[in-house]
């Protein structure tokens, strides 16, 4: 009888554990690690930008540039990279054979740029980048900048490779050489601002060796996204900036130094459910090459995330 009598509670024990459990699952729910795509997104975007401005600088300085043909095309001139070669930034997921770029000189130290990535496949979630249209390029003896505006992304397949531009567009494209980068946390705002990513590569005084360039970014951006169907509905405002971000070959996991802000608010609601993600995260990038990203501050379904480390899926 006492053996009949311990399993009896011992199977009471677990009952009432196992309930728990289901109570606690909306808990469980509402609580979860913030995203870390947009940020991946954002650096699998802005590397290849950056080699692409560090490519146009070499060829308007008469350098040679290995795997690369060069041509005129209407006021452009075209440069064919095969980057299923030497090219340095490769990540996980990724495809890399061609990448074709087209540039027109303005003046002496600067150039407008479009980037078309043919034969390659660029992924982060379900975004894929094909080309990235019209940004300004400048240069000094220190560095390269390469500075472009959210919508210059284009996820279309159009390759008007000629970006026969009018001296409007021309004009309107080297505003953004304005921009001004953001340097300390107060200044996450203004980075928001922005909506556009400011590139700067630090060549090292050796333009012709892009192994040893190093890259810091900042800038930020804002996406906003509303669906509506008969039976289900979402609506989403992301807002992220980066502040002095450091990235180079020595690691390719993830950069080694820098901050992201992010806010995300999210609904989505159907006849049966609904859903609300609301927070507010602030990452810290460490000098590990580990390939993860450090959660630093952390509030609304984001907050038991704090301290924890989360993997940016680069390599």
């Amino acid at each position: 009888m006492k053996i009949l009598k311990y399993i009896t509670i011992l199977l009471l024990i677990i009952n009432v554990s196992c309930r728990k459990k289901e109570l606690n699952n909306p808990l469980d729910n509402w609580f979860h690690d913030p995203p870390v795509s947009p940020v991946t997104q954002t650096i699998k975007t802005v590397i290849p930008v950056g080699y692409a401005a560090s490519l146009v600088v070499m060829d308007m300085k008469g350098l040679y540039i290995p795997d690369t043909k060069s041509e005129k095309q209407k006021s452009a001139k075209i440069l064919y990279v095969d980057t299923s070669v030497d090219y340095p930034y490769k990540f996980k997921g990724d495809t890399y054979e061609q990448m074709v770029i087209a540039y027109i000189q303005s003046d002496q130290n600067t150039a407008l740029v479009s980037v078309f990535f043919t034969n390659m496949d660029i992924v982060s979630g379900s975004f894929k980048l094909q080309n990235v249209v019209v940004f300004p390029v400048v240069f000094d003896d220190e560095k390269v900048t390469a500075i472009y505006a959210s919508m210059d992304i284009n996820l279309g397949s159009n390759q008007d490779i000629g970006i026969d531009l009018t001296q409007e567009e021309i004009d309107e494209s080297l505003k953004k050489l304005n921009n001004q980068r953001t340097i300390d946390k107060e200044g996450v705002s203004v980075a928001i601002s922005q909506d556009a990513w400011i590139i700067d590569v630090y060549h090292n005084d050796t333009y012709d060796n892009l192994l040893d360039d190093e890259f810091k970014i900042s800038g930020g951006q804002q996406a906003i996204s509303a669906e509506n169907y008969q039976v289900e509905s979402s609506a989403g405002v992301l807002q992220m900036a980066m502040l002095n971000v450091d990235f180079s070959g020595d690691c390719l996991r993830n950069p080694t130094s820098g901050y992201v802000f992010m806010q995300d608010v999210e609904v989505a609601t159907s006849s049966n459910n609904s859903e609300i993600v609301f927070g507010h995260v602030f990452y810290e990038f460490h000098p590990n090459c580990d390939g993860e990203i450090l959660v630093d501050v952390a509030t609304g379904n984001f907050i038991f995330a704090i301290g924890k480390e989360i993997d940016l899926g680069l390599n």
